[in-house]
């Protein structure tokens, strides 16, 4: 709803579930990296984000998590101090979070692009993406440059885990030549973003619980005749987000959360 200020005052949202109390939050999940039981301070920045964002103190409880090692923990703040935090975290054990079955096949673009796709698909909550050279991709990395990219990558998604509260983090492969990949492809529901395709709504339409999906999603410059003629024949589907056209990165985290959407919709995940 939208409540307004006093005059000349802006409007403000205000974030309010019918019937719900305001008087109780839901907990609040902290990241925290080398998760274990015990007594821990807390410094720094998350110290100030616990104090200052949140204005908990002794005797308030909240939530741990290490989406690196898939744990979590509830803890309950003992002392609090300026720019410190002590805590007694609780037993570990390992994170609730369920991923959505999507698995996010992109061929690589240029610049930033792959590194902003990987904290969007994280933070919407595929379980796993693969990264893919394809013919008509702007971007050729050589075996060193493919092994930096990693290991960035792999940093990017355990940052993006963190920031929205994710208590894992999706399996990440590649980059990888796109014709190598498409054969194997397991997920029983395959899905190639293409322009004419049907739409992507009406190809969810008899998608149900625990069915994985596959998302091939091309570069800049498309997928070629070849590469489109090879995922059909292995079963994949053609899927449009209408008849405007998106640039890669767009129309693959926009695709993603029209999936995630409608898995939250039919219960999947």
């Amino acid at each position: 709803m939208w409540a307004r200020g006093s005059p000349g005052s802006t409007l403000r949202a205000v974030s309010r579930v019918p019937g719900s109390p305001t008087s109780r939050p839901r907990s609040l999940r902290v990241p925290l990296e080398g998760l274990e039981p015990g007594l821990r301070q807390l410094d720094g920045a998350t110290a100030r984000y616990v104090q200052r964002v949140h204005r908990l103190g002794p005797g308030d409880r909240l939530s741990f998590f290490d989406p690196i090692l898939g744990v979590e923990a509830s803890a309950e703040i003992l002392r609090s101090t300026a720019g410190s935090v002590d805590c007694e975290i609780g037993a570990v054990h390992p994170s609730g979070y369920r991923a959505y079955p999507i698995t996010l096949l992109q061929a690589l673009a240029k610049g930033s692009k792959p590194d902003n796709t990987i904290a969007e698909a994280t933070a919407l909550g595929v379980e796993r993406i693969v990264l893919l050279e394809s013919e008509r991709a702007v971007v050729r990395l050589d075996e060193e440059r493919g092994v930096t990219r990693r290991v960035r990558w792999q940093r990017i998604a355990v940052e993006a885990a963190r920031q929205c509260g994710r208590g894992t983090t999706p399996v990440l492969h590649g980059p990888l030549a796109l014709l190598d990949v498409l054969p194997q492809v397991a997920e029983p529901r395959r899905l190639l973003l293409a322009a004419g395709g049907a739409p992507l709504l009406e190809r969810l339409s008899d998608w149900h619980p625990n069915q994985a999906v596959a998302l091939l999603v091309g570069p800049e410059g498309g997928l070629s005749d070849r590469e489109v003629e090879r995922a059909l024949q292995l079963g994949f589907l053609a899927a449009s987000l209408g008849p405007t056209t998106l640039r890669s990165e767009l129309a693959g985290v926009a695709a993603l959360g029209a999936l995630v959407a409608f898995a939250a919709l039919r219960g999947i995940g």
